[in-house]
């Protein structure tokens, strides 16, 4: 197990993140809200290939990327060790992946038993691949997807909920987006939402780099861990009396 940041703060979560770890990655950050490069010269240099899903009903089955440089799907083990560590807590849950990419973590977060996933992407490309991969799954009944840019989208998808069913989000964008001002201050917003909004029981997961001021995220019980050059930040709605603050 990676060595773990120091948390700002006791957590007061009913969840403990301490699932076992095996090592390495899998997950699915992207450059979705970079735009793809236009004409065929980029294109020619990088190749299609296939990411498998790591666990659940479809564990072992393969989805596909296009091998565009603007999106940066997670590796594998970075993946693996996401769900570990969010475990039973995706079962039943409603899923936003917002940066969505290949899709990868919102397939791999239904094969886990989530009951959906919104999905947000902004490059069509990229949103036509997930789609055909979505019809090979056989899953596109259990997502919802939305062509857009995530910025003006998701703090309509994290306000208040109609039900209380338990969200995990998964928020992984480009990791020059946390070092830009402008749309770090987007990002702590959506933070900021899922943290007001999310029922009892959601969790939401950021995908950063290890030299991230992660002082610099809104302050909460976030509980961190490192894999190679990736920082993956878990944390929880607060809860005191048994309601959310």
């Amino acid at each position: 197990m990676s060595k773990k940041h120091p948390r700002r703060g006791k957590s007061r979560s009913s969840r403990k993140f301490d699932a076992a770890q095996t090592g390495h990655q899998d997950g699915d950050a992207d450059d979705s809200a970079a735009k793809a490069p236009r004409g065929g010269k980029s294109a020619a240099k990088t190749h299609a290939t296939t990411l498998r899903i790591i666990g659940g009903s479809m564990r072992g089955r393969t989805v596909r990327y296009h091998g565009a440089a603007y999106t940066r799907p997670m590796k594998d083990s970075v993946r693996e060790n996401l769900f570990n560590i969010l475990g039973p807590a995706v079962r039943g849950a409603v899923g936003f992946d917002l940066f969505a990419g290949t899709g990868a973590i919102a397939f791999e977060a239904i094969s886990r038993g989530a009951n959906g996933v919104t999905v947000v992407e902004q490059s069509r490309h990229a949103m036509k691949t997930l789609k055909d991969s979505a019809s090979q799954l056989g899953i596109e009944d259990r997502l919802n997807l939305i062509i857009g840019d995530t910025f003006r989208i998701a703090l309509k998808l994290l306000g208040p909920p109609d039900a209380d069913t338990p969200w995990i989000v998964f928020l992984c964008p480009p990791y020059r987006m946390w070092e830009d001002e402008t749309t770090l201050g987007k990002l702590n917003q959506m933070i900021r939402a899922f943290l007001e909004h999310a029922p009892l029981g959601s969790v939401l997961v950021a995908e950063t780099d290890k030299f991230f001021d992660t002082t610099r995220l809104p302050a909460a019980a976030w509980d961190f861990r490192e894999y190679g050059n990736v920082r993956l930040c878990f944390v929880e709605p607060a809860v005191i009396c048994g309601m959310n603050l």
